[in-house]
């Protein structure tokens, strides 16, 4: 669908865009570095964890349904430079691990496209809006993690040795940081048959990253059996055919490229969401049948996360699910591989352009830079108390259980001192 172009950035100049997006991404939110604070998960069971138990007594154990694994050996570094810096520490790996996503894109790996047109998906990541509540720290970095490895499913085949270790890095920690292997299989099987031409060419073909990723795989599937149903908060969906068009209208459509607030101003009418709802499905119907290998796992992997995680969402307990998605801002974090995916159908719907390209990719791009300005600025979160409360609990005895403040407001984790 994109033709190949000879352009390229060299290591200086991809590198150059790497701190240039750390430091945008820091900019966003200043307070993950200035006043970093466990959030959540990244406390009550990271942190707490290893601190409590040791390292290699917690790696095992899989969390909410599946394994985490990015989650733990973060915290595992992290602890390294005392409980007081720790989350600075897990906050810096969560941003670097956004930055490397960015120079990979940018790499001569991802030379199927145009440079100008992965540059405006790399600017698109690091200002995309709506992200607030998973912005910078582990327990949500998962979902970055997927997109990097689909990434690499799509690039071109690794040249070096430091190009395959690269791959399987990225393979392993992302495949048992989530669940989401399990959704990027079958684009890797799509791959497979398309490249070496029918089903059975392609099993016979099978290969080391192909035979690692369907462990990764397994062993999520069977995380997922075994512990999912204890760990997944029973609440009914209040779904419906027209609040799932208002929720695709909304976080997606409009979602995408606008703030919560005008999304949802935009997603009013109920009529006219079906209407996007039923043109949007018809749309990557046709384009998964008709374009590459490439596309049709653009399109497949994130309709599959994002269905069943509009099946089984966590969002509050004993409330419908669906409204809250709709009518709040919560349960961002379901949307941050779809958009991301449908920014990138729209940069490959420009390429295809007959004439004008480079001039509808520039409008574009100014519209969006337009709006960047409503959601760029993130607010900073409130004060937890964690640094006092760490300050004090250096002075306690060994062995004493006490019980640390964490984001968000009312959240806590237990540390039995060493």
């Amino acid at each position: 669908m994109i033709k190949n172009i000879n352009h390229k950035l060299g290591v200086v100049s991809i590198t150059g865009f790497m701190i240039l997006s750390f430091i945008i991404i820091a900019m966003r939110r200043p307070d993950v570095i200035t006043a970093a604070q466990p959030w959540a998960e990244d406390g009550k069971v990271w942190l707490a964890g290893i601190y409590n138990d040791g390292f290699w007594n917690s790696i095992i154990l899989p969390q909410n349904g599946y394994y985490q694994t990015i989650s733990r050996i973060t915290y595992g570094i992290a602890l390294l430079f005392g409980l007081s810096n720790a989350p600075l520490a897990a906050n810096i790996i969560a941003i670097l691990i956004r930055c490397f996503f960015v120079g990979f894109i940018l790499s001569d790996r991802m030379g199927f496209a145009p440079l100008k047109f992965r540059i405006s998906v790399a600017a698109y990541f690091i200002l995309m809006p709506n992200i607030s509540e998973g912005f910078v720290n582990i327990t949500n970095a998962h979902w970055y993690l997927s997109m990097y490895l689909m990434a690499v499913l799509m690039a071109k085949e690794p040249e070096s040795p430091v190009g395959k270790v690269h791959d399987f890095i990225v393979l392993v920690v992302s495949g048992l940081s989530g669940p989401f292997v399990v959704f990027i299989v079958p684009c890797l099987i799509i791959k497979r048959i398309c490249l070496r031409g029918g089903i059975i060419k392609a099993v016979r073909g099978i290969n080391a990253f192909d035979v690692v990723m369907a462990l990764c795989c397994i062993i999520q599937i069977i995380a997922i059996l075994k512990t999912s149903g204890a760990t997944r908060i029973d609440a009914p969906l209040g779904y419906s055919f027209g609040l799932l068009s208002d929720i695709i209208s909304c976080r997606l459509i409009y979602g995408s490229f606008l703030p919560f607030y005008l999304a949802r101003e935009m997603a009013v009418h109920g009529n006219v969401n079906i209407f996007l709802f039923i043109i949007l499905c018809a749309a990557l119907f046709f384009s998964f049948l008709k374009y590459n290998w490439r596309i049709k796992c653009l399109i497949l992997f994130p309709v599959l996360m994002i269905g069943f995680a509009l099946k089984s969402p966590v969002i509050a307990f004993n409330q419908p699910q669906w409204p809250l998605i709709f009518n709040t801002e919560a349960g961002e974090r379901y949307f941050y591989v779809t958009n991301v995916a449908l920014a990138c159908l729209a940069v490959s719907l420009v390429s295809v352009i007959p004439k004008f390209r480079t001039v509808t990719l520039i409008v574009g791009l100014i519209i969006f830079a337009a709006i960047v300005p409503k959601h760029f600025r993130l607010p900073n979160l409130p004060e937890s108390g964690y640094a006092q409360d760490i300050q004090a609990f250096n002075f306690k005895p060994k062995g004493e259980k006490v019980e640390i403040r964490i984001l968000p407001p009312g959240w806590t984790m237990k540390l039995i001192k060493k």
